[in-house]
């Protein structure tokens, strides 16, 4: 029996690109996951046209195309893949086929593809859906098959093994037995695929809405071991429920994954594990930067890590009935001024990311209340957001600014007086006005001297 596809959920640049294919002399379908993701009512994140033309005259029809990736019959057209009907023979690298052959009819080159899900193409023309490996069915039973045995689909890329829980977990499929079967002893083969590959499938269960159970089937399988054996050399069941109750951010869910507990309470480890998941995984430098800050402060129970760079200074950096204020540094204990200076050095996302963090940390290992460095920074969030009576972003005297009106050349003593005026508008902003700053930047050029 023929099942039809609404024509209407196929945007119009992907109709125009297969007609210009068709005028061309050639045949054009959906096909991948865009096919997929329609069938399962969702909206498509990439869209790939499948043809029967080979990739130099596709490059014809669409001369601008990116050539990345034409040995293997791909070539980019914007934002969109188009693919040429090929078989695949030996493969060499645990990824790429040692043999390309085209000319094959639809039904052969999607017999090359992964899992059933996946193997299916739409006529973008009349809506009619091709589907020789019951993909539909399968989609129906939220079940995920691959196409021919899987251990072969396996070693042809082992990238698969952990595609195969990503589809679990982001489209809520369950795995065919013999698919289970396979991932388990089939895992090993994952040593074999780079780093930036399988960070691309480990990002989508980190920001799933699944991501407890992904993390649990990680290690259930036996993937974890593999991919992060640092994380999963023990069991993960605290640490997967503390990233499910965070919000779905990567800086946030990885340094929930990454924390472990040091003897002696040091940061040294997580660090050193982040390091090398940062090369491992070829993770931009921002990224893992984020990761170090947040994994030194994620004590739940104290606002800053009072060893910390960040915290030197201030006598707030733990909950006031620990540090009680006093006469000369009292406003160091305010938690509008702690929460100001996070922001200013590290932007008012880090803040939610390490708020959020805590509270995911005191949650996932199933402690009750609010811990106190969550209400610390809380607190001090809304109250800063309520004192908002001036600017603390940006020192309102510039650095040219300060040599001209201390009559001083360029040197270390610009950027301590840049810090001080820093410090005393963090501690509060309505001093960010320069007429005030001048003042208070003569008082201090005065008793430095």
């Amino acid at each position: 029996m023929r099942e039809y596809v609404d024509l209407e959920k196929i945007p119009f640049k992907i109709r125009a690109m297969a007609s210009a294919i068709k005028e061309a002399g050639g045949r054009a379908f959906i096909v991948g996951g865009a096919v997929r993701d329609m069938l399962l009512g969702l909206e498509p994140a990439d869209w790939d046209i499948g043809t029967d033309l080979e990739p130099r005259e596709i490059l014809m029809v669409f001369p601008g195309a990116s050539t990345c990736g034409i040995e293997f019959g791909r070539v980019l057209v914007g934002d969109v893949d188009v693919v040429s009907f090929r078989a695949e023979r030996d493969y060499e690298d645990k990824r790429h086929p040692g043999k390309v052959i085209y000319g094959v009819p639809l039904e052969k080159d999607l017999e090359r593809r992964d899992f059933t899900v996946n193997a299916m193409a739409l006529d973008p023309f009349s809506g009619e859906l091709f589907d020789p490996f019951g993909g539909r069915e399968d989609i129906r039973a939220r079940v995920l098959r691959t196409v021919g045995d899987p251990v072969t689909r396996f070693q042809e890329d082992p990238l698969r093994i952990l595609r195969a829980i990503r589809l679990k977990v982001t489209l809520g499929l369950n795995l065919d037995p013999e698919v289970s079967m396979a991932i388990v002893n089939t895992a090993g083969l994952l040593q074999h695929v780079s780093g930036e590959r399988i960070f691309r499938e480990l990002k989508q269960i980190l920001l799933s809405d699944s991501v407890c159970a992904g993390l649990t089937d990680l290690e259930s399988y036996g993937i974890g071991p593999v991919i992060l054996p640092e994380v999963f050399s023990a069991r993960v069941g605290d640490v997967a429920r503390a990233v499910s109750f965070s919000g779905k951010d990567l800086a946030t869910r990885l340094t929930l994954l990454l924390r472990r507990p040091v003897p002696g309470g040091s940061t040294e480890g997580s660090f050193s594990v982040v390091d090398k998941i940062g090369t491992r995984f070829n993770l931009p430098a921002k990224l893992t930067q984020d990761i170090r800050w947040l994994l030194e402060h994620c004590d739940p129970e104290v606002p800053l890590n009072p060893s910390s760079s960040c915290a030197r200074g201030i006598r707030g950096s733990r909950p006031a009935r620990d540090n009680p204020q006093d006469g000369e540094s009292g406003h160091f204990a305010d938690p509008a001024y702690v929460v100001r200076r996070i922001i200013y050095h590290y932007g008012e996302r880090q803040l939610e990311r390490l708020i959020d963090v805590k509270w995911s940390l005191w949650r996932g290992f199933g402690k009750d209340g609010i811990p106190g460095g969550v209400l610390f920074l809380v607190s001090g969030l809304w109250r800063a957001k309520a004192e908002e009576t001036g600017d603390f972003h940006r020192v309102a005297l510039s650095g040219d600014d300060i040599m001209e009106i201390l009559g001083v050349k360029s040197g270390p003593v610009v950027g301590e007086a840049i810090s001080y005026l820093e410090e005393e508008i963090l501690k509060d902003p309505r001093k960010n006005k320069r007429d005030e700053l001048v003042g208070m930047l003569l008082e201090w050029w005065s008793n430095r001297r």
